[in-house]
């Protein structure tokens, strides 16, 4: 069965024929036990299909500091966790999807020829030994047509792994006598997280960037409504960030993550109170009948078009906060510390991918950009990165809305807590099965 599963992803990831892929079930029964292995931790999570989703049961363990910029013993360590955890988590059932390590995975766009009759996986495959330095046969990969190119061009966003990091994956997953289904970038994952928020007309027309940020990347991704059209990997994550407190403050990583940690997730000063808006009778005359009708539908509950909250940036639904930069600013770093350096490198690298996103669209700009990713919880970290790309930006947490009653297993997380670094794992849960 692993042969035949790993054979079927092959042909996937290249776009064949048989590459179809079935939409998770309607109904309330379980979906299959998502597994992201992380960085900074290994997550399994498994909901019952609903709207929303039902939470069956949550199982997370921490990665060793030491083990946390090693892939190599990092995945030993989980694949040797993960039995344990799906023999005490409460899962149900066997079938099983992953996410691939974006760290290990390669993202470049690309431009080929229109030619008539020739495939676009093949053009694909003919251009990666100069694009990625390698033979074809040793990846595995993905090629998602992008815009409209030009002339007789075609953009083309090419996601690709090395083949032994699938066959280890597949591997892991088989041996916990579990049924592989799908496999998917963390990427895709991501997007699928925040479907719920795409559910109207002229939402393909919101453009969102994805910033999640883990413990050795950050992964950056921009969506057209629900369509991923641009994907990279940053090299820079929170274990760099801790590696320059400890080399500034002479600590070791761990007391430097620890400050940082604690830093983040201090409670905020309380706010001031907000002045009372005035009345619309007492507004200038000439903005008060323009107000008013807004005024009376806010009253009423309802948000019209021009102030939708999706496009401004406010809280907008569950899972969702109001825009980082209005709540009480916090230190992007514990005491004296100096992270100039390296926010720079990782803000320069984001607007350089929400440039070439606005050569390849122009007139389309990122309407606002969501944090996700265990870092996003360190709210200073987030304004930091938002004023400097000014863009309204939100801390993501799709799992706040997953329905639970209270007495669902959920190991090593509090689920009372908000957690951004699960997007991944919970849109793995809804992206379909295609294995």
């Amino acid at each position: 069965m692993g042969f035949q599963a790993l054979r079927r992803f092959n042909s996937l990831m290249r776009g064949g024929k048989d590459a179809k892929a079935s939409a998770p079930s309607l109904g309330s029964g379980p979906l299959p036990i998502a597994i992201d292995f992380g960085s900074g931790a290994l997550k399994v999570l498994q909901v019952a299909a609903g709207d929303p989703p039902a939470l069956v049961a949550a199982a997370s363990v921490e990665t060793p500091m030491e083990l946390v910029g090693d892939p190599v013993k990092r995945l030993k360590f989980q694949v040797e966790a993960l039995p344990r955890l799906l023999k005490s988590g409460g899962f149900k059932g066997k079938r099983a999807v992953c996410a691939i390590p974006a760290a290990q995975m390669f993202c470049k766009q690309l431009q080929v020829p229109r030619i008539e009759g020739v495939p676009t996986s093949e053009l694909v495959s003919a251009a990666i030994p100069a694009q990625f330095g390698c033979d074809p046969a040793s990846l595995v990969y993905r090629t998602l047509e992008i815009g409209s190119g030009t002339g007789n061009k075609q953009d083309i966003l090419v996601m690709g792994v090395q083949r032994d990091v699938v066959n280890n994956l597949m591997s892991t997953i088989a041996g916990c006598k579990l049924q592989p289904v799908g496999m998917h970038s963390e990427f895709v994952a991501t997007l699928r997280a925040f479907d719920y928020v795409h559910r109207r007309e002229g939402d393909e027309n919101l453009t969102t960037l994805y910033l999640d940020v883990g413990a050795n990347v950050t992964n950056v991704s921009i969506s057209h409504g629900r369509e991923l059209v641009f994907a990279r990997v940053i090299d820079i994550g929170g274990r760099r960030l801790d590696e320059y407190v400890s080399e500034q403050l002479a600590c070791t990583l761990e007391q430097a993550r620890a400050l940082r940690v604690r830093q983040a997730t201090e409670a905020p000063p309380p706010p001031k109170p907000a002045a009372k808006p005035a009345p619309v009778a007492a507004m200038a005359p000439a903005m008060a009948p323009a107000m008013a009708p807004a005024m009376a539908a806010v009253a009423e509950g309802e948000v019209p078009a021009d102030l939708d909250p999706r496009r401004q940036g406010d809280k907008l639904a569950p899972g969702f906060t109001a825009e980082v930069t209005t709540q009480p600013p916090m230190s992007v770093a514990p005491g004296d510390v100096d992270l100039t350096e390296v926010l720079e490198t990782l803000t320069d690298e984001v607007m350089m991918c929400m440039r070439y996103h606005a050569a390849q669209f122009p007139g389309r700009k990122v309407d606002r950009a969501v944090f996700v990713g265990g870092e996003a919880r360190h709210r200073g970290l987030c304004q930091h990165i938002a004023r400097a790309l000014r863009v309204p930006a939100q801390m993501g947490d799709p799992i706040a809305r997953v329905g639970r009653g209270g007495t669902e297993p959920a190991t090593g997380v509090d689920l009372k807590q908000a957690q951004p670094g699960w997007a991944v794992a919970l849109g793995l849960c809804l992206s379909p099965t295609d294995l």
